[in-house]
Formats: structure tokens, sequence, C-alpha cells
């Protein structure tokens, strides 16, 4: 199960106040320690807020229930870890985390009501406020942010994702499109008239044209696959050079290059940052998965009446 590091930090206010009190329906237990219905449910909201329209999002109501059990399981395994080791909350930083939140909600009064409408205490916010920064120092102590890449981990992963790193073709054009019916003479004739005009230019600047009605002037980025015949006819102009009359998709066209660059590959140089956060991000995501097979060997969880006991 994919799991984002931040999984276990409660950043956003309403979270925070669903994290305070859990409700009495059990739907499992660790090492003793109850799970509720409540606490899976507010564990989905923080996946679906996490993941907006990714993965997390897009997967059925089970599906995603069940990993949220899943995490909820982790989570509390890792508490209790934590517990175990003498990790604990500076009570300054719980009481300043307390404060954020009262400012947030507009001050002492719109904290109490929000937590009236919860039907929950101040008590029970500042306990899931520590068990949060409990939660945070554990795993950072477990899955550090400083994963160590060689110069041959960044190579062999440029070379194997080499053709992504690319700086795509750009074509830029000037392009006057006419509105005249391209397969008659006289509408050739009147484009073939206007292009003579823009060679008499100095600049063969289309903008300087006078409009008549019969065409506009617009600029745009051409393809090869959504305008061919324009971007056949581009890539053969150098900079500032007019093309003759072209019919497209039953328009004509004349179009002035403003700008060319040909598909680049970046170097390694280029992209390194990239990889180095993509690597270090998967380096993480297996220490985190790791480490909860770690956590989850000698615990007895209960899972809706089964127990799963691992030496």
């Amino acid at each position: 199960m994919k799991k984002a590091l931040s999984i276990a930090l409660v950043s956003a206010t309403a979270s925070l106040v669903c994290l305070a009190f859990a409700a009495e329906a059990v739907v499992a237990r660790v090492n003793g320690t109850a799970i509720t219905a409540e606490a899976v449910t507010d564990t989905v909201n923080r996946l679906r807020a996490g993941k907006g329209h990714g993965a997390e999002a897009s997967k059925g109501k089970d599906a995603l229930r069940k990993g949220a059990l899943d995490q909820a399981i982790f989570e509390e395994l890792a508490y209790q870890k934590a517990k175990a080791d003498g990790i604990s909350a500076d009570p300054q930083e719980v009481d300043k985390r307390l404060e954020d939140l009262r400012a947030k909600m507009g001050g002492g009064e719109g904290l109490k009501k929000a937590l009236e409408k919860e039907m929950r205490t101040e008590e029970g916010l500042l306990a899931a406020i520590e068990r949060d920064i409990v939660l945070r120092r554990i795993i950072e102590r477990e899955v550090p942010d400083n994963v160590a890449l060689s110069e041959d981990d960044l190579m062999r992963e440029y070379e194997k994702e080499k053709g992504k790193y690319v700086k795509p073709e750009k074509v830029v054009v000037d392009d006057i499109v006419f509105f005249l019916n391209p397969d008659e003479s006289a509408s050739v004739e009147r484009a073939e008239e206007i292009r003579r005009k823009m060679l008499e230019d100095v600049d063969r600047n289309p903008w300087n044209l006078a409009p008549d009605g019969t065409f506009i002037v617009h600029e745009t980025e051409i393809t090869r696959k959504k305008q061919k015949e324009l971007y056949e006819e581009a890539i053969k102009l150098k900079k500032g050079e007019l093309s003759g009359v072209i019919e497209m998709e039953d328009t004509l066209h004349i179009i002035r290059l403003k700008e060319y660059s040909p598909m680049k590959q970046l170097t390694l140089g280029q992209v390194r940052g990239l990889l180095e956060q993509k690597l270090k991000a998967e380096a993480r995501q297996e220490r985190l998965r790791q480490w909860e097979a770690e956590l989850r060997k000698g615990a007895t969880i209960e899972i809706m009446g089964i127990v799963e006991r691992k030496p």
C-alpha cells in the first residue's frame, strides 16, 4: 500500500478536529487498542484530500476504506512504537499548535463552537495534536528525507527514462487566414495579391496589412500533429520568411515564421533535480513499506473478528 510521507501529519483544521475523538464503533484492534469506524472515515478523508483526483481518490469506496483501515493500523503501530521508544511531544509545541488552530478558527469562541458542533472537547483535541507530533517525529526518524544517491543511481535512472527528458520542438508563426473559398481561382489570386503586398513591406510583417474583411492575422504555435500542412511549410522557412499560399482544411493561409527551435535532448545536469526528487521519493516510499512490515511483526491485529498474529 502506497503512502505519502505526510500521511500521518494532520495539517488541515477540519482534519485535526476530526481526529480529536473516535466513535465507539470498533472496527479493529491493534495490540488491544481500538480503531474506530470514525477514525477510519477520517483517514479516508485525509487520503482523498492528500491525493486530490489521483489514485486514492479514484478508488472504489470499498477499496478506499480498506486502504484507510490499513493506514489507521499502520499509524497506531507507529504511535505505539514511538511511545515505547520514549518519543514524546514538547508541551510548548502542543500549546503552540493549539493556539495556531484557535487563531485559524477566528479565536477561542470559534474553536469552542467547532468543538461543540462535533461534540468534542479541547482535551481531546490536545491529545490529537500530541499524537500527530509524535507520529511526525518517529516517521522523521525511521524514514529520513536525506536519502543518499550515487552518481550511478542518477545515471541509470536518466538512461532508463531518457526519452521523457526532452525539450519539445517549437514552431511559432504569424498566420494569415483567409475567409475565401479555396476552390475559386479568384480566392487564390486575392491571397497571392496579399502576399505580394507583404513582400513589398521591408519587415514582411502581416500585422501591417490593412484589414479588409477577407482575412485575419493571428500568432499561433503549430505542431505536426494538429496542423500538418502549415507545419511542413513552416519548417522549410527561415525566421521572418513568408510561405506561399497554403490550403488547409478548406481554408487558405499564408504564414511567416517567427520562431523555431528543434527538439532537444536534455542532459543529466539539466534534469538532475527532477531525478533526485523522484528517486528520493521512491526510496522513502520503499523504506515506509519496509518499516510497516517490521512494525507488523509480533503485533496482534484484530479486524472484524479476524485475528492476525505474526511471529
